[in-house]
């Protein structure tokens, strides 16, 4: 008799999680842990697309929409978490799994007695509370009041939490009240050996400097300021190459635009292989795998100092930490690696140790195995 975990995943399909999914099911692929993960958004029935596209409408006020005065966060995670629970309803008809497998939390709203019942591992980014502080003005926070009061109830009935950064961790168990014991950090990784580009260190970099920015939400990402800061001050000396999802219109040959770019794709290998810098001062970002894919590459970073990256970029030593919207700053910045392409390479080899350190996906997901083992054995 198989005594190995029988996992049943439901994850988001988002641009930085998508990415993370996959890799995960490509290592389990190959695992005596049998794990099964399906997008929260496939095999939708009629009628459910049709609720979850109701409680996705936005009211057209900025005011409400950037204040979540129109409770879009609230309305939105309940819609992943109906298709989440449908998709789990018709799946465990199918086969018999001893573990259920969340990547993120929303997709666990309408399944809390699921929980109870079966050894359950949550996946977090960053919890509700933390989204909670980006929003614009204190007294608008109450929004967030029904999120946080569901992700409670699963953060207790869970099994495990596994969290993206200590960032996260410290969220959960200091403002949700959840035993530290239970929750534990795991880095997203990437695939260290695709993106192995020793020849960068030894070779110096040749023509014209290649600047690259890959942000799905290209103006939270920090995105119009880089193209803003490199239209001022750099077209005469780089190129800048921006992967995003959104429109981004820009007539100058040296600001290229790609919209249809998927990770670990030749063209994405390509534009990782050619570039000298990695840039993407972003506002707000729950983890930034970019930033790790980046580093593997071998490219100096330029980031924005918040908490989070601070776990993933070290100041003056793999990249820069900047201001959030300070563009003088990051013209600053970005001028003093194209200055000094020395201080660029040895910044991508740094950065390349600390990633085949900390963010190797083959290290990270066996951690992730023997947690699926440990409470599919829980009665």
């Amino acid at each position: 008799m198989d005594n190995h975990a029988r996992v049943l995943g439901i994850a988001e399909s988002s641009m930085g999680h998508k990415t993370h999914i996959m890799i995960m099911q490509k290592y389990f692929d190959a695992s005596s842990c049998h794990v099964d993960i399906c997008w929260n958004d496939q095999d939708k029935e009629l009628i459910f697309r049709i609720i979850n596209r109701i409680l996705s409408l936005r009211i057209p006020s900025k005011s409400f929409q950037s204040h979540n005065l129109d409770l879009f966060r609230f309305r939105s995670q309940i819609g992943y978490g109906l298709l989440s629970r449908r998709l789990l309803t018709r799946k465990r008809k199918l086969n018999t799994y001893n573990v259920i497998f969340f990547h993120t939390q929303a997709l666990a709203f309408f399944s809390l007695d699921l929980i109870e019942k079966t050894p359950t591992v949550v996946s977090i980014d960053m919890t509700n509370i933390q989204a909670s502080m980006e929003a614009s003005n204190e007294k608008f926070k109450w929004t967030y009041k029904p999120n946080i009061y569901i992700e409670k109830l699963i953060y207790q009935r869970a099994a495990k939490i596994l969290t993206m950064t200590e960032w996260a961790r410290n969220s959960v168990i200091h403002d949700y009240g959840i035993q530290p014991e239970k929750v534990q950090v795991i880095y997203p990784g990437v695939d260290i050996k695709s993106l192995n580009f020793s020849e960068r260190y030894s070779q110096p970099s040749l023509g014209t400097y290649q600047i690259l920015f890959i942000g799905g939400d290209f103006k939270r990402k920090g995105g119009e300021d880089l193209l803003d800061v490199f239209l001022d001050k750099f077209t005469d000396q780089a190129e800048l190459h921006i992967v995003t999802q959104d429109s981004v219109v820009c007539s100058h040959p040296h600001v290229h635009v790609y919209n249809q770019v998927s990770a670990y794709s030749p063209i994405w290998y390509e534009l990782y292989q050619k570039a000298d810098a990695f840039v993407m001062p972003t506002y707000a970002d729950a983890f930034g795998h970019v930033f790790i894919e980046a580093m593997a590459a071998g490219l100096p970073v330029i980031a924005c100092n918040l908490i989070q990256t601070n776990e993933i970029v070290k100041d003056g030593e793999t990249g820069f930490l900047i201001t959030p919207g300070d563009r003088l700053e990051l013209a600053n910045k970005l001028q003093t690696l194209i200055d000094n392409p020395s201080l660029g390479r040895q910044m991508g080899i740094r950065g390349r140790k600390l990633a085949e350190e900390k963010f190797d996906t083959q290290k990270n997901f066996q951690v992730i195995e023997s947690i699926f083992e440990q409470v599919s054995q829980v009665k």
